[in-house]
């Protein structure tokens, strides 16, 4: 069965899954893999990371103009609370972006990644 999004409905529907990516790491002390994919994907990062102790998110951006040497990665960090701020402000609204969203919360919502339909 497939589901239909516009735009507008595909951001809120990500927020919801934000929200459930925060409360499965705050159980499990853990950052799923979807978490870290939508994170590395909105910001074009090297690495994501959740760090257990001080229970922050790192993610790691080239900052590099060219490819000669090693790359310049810059370190951002915040919050686990802050994931839905973050991801929604960077929330993308081209075709390949809200392509990506749908196969993820298709994936997630159990839907299957192939049954969502942007409109």
């Amino acid at each position: 069965m497939a589901a239909y999004f516009n735009s507008n409905q595909l951001r809120s529907s990500l927020q919801e899954l934000v929200k459930q990516f925060v409360s499965e790491c705050e159980e499990c002390n853990e950052l799923s893999r979807d978490c870290m994919e939508l994170l590395r994907h909105n910001f074009a990062a090297e690495f994501v990371m959740y760090d257990k102790a001080n229970g922050n998110i790192e993610i790691g951006i080239d900052k590099s103009d060219d490819f000669a040497g090693y790359p310049e990665i810059e370190i951002y960090t915040f919050s686990l609370s802050e994931i839905g701020k973050k991801v929604d402000h960077s929330f993308k609204n081209n075709s390949e972006d809200l392509e990506f969203y749908g196969k993820l919360i298709g994936k997630n919502k159990g839907i299957g990644s192939n049954s969502v339909v942007l409109m």
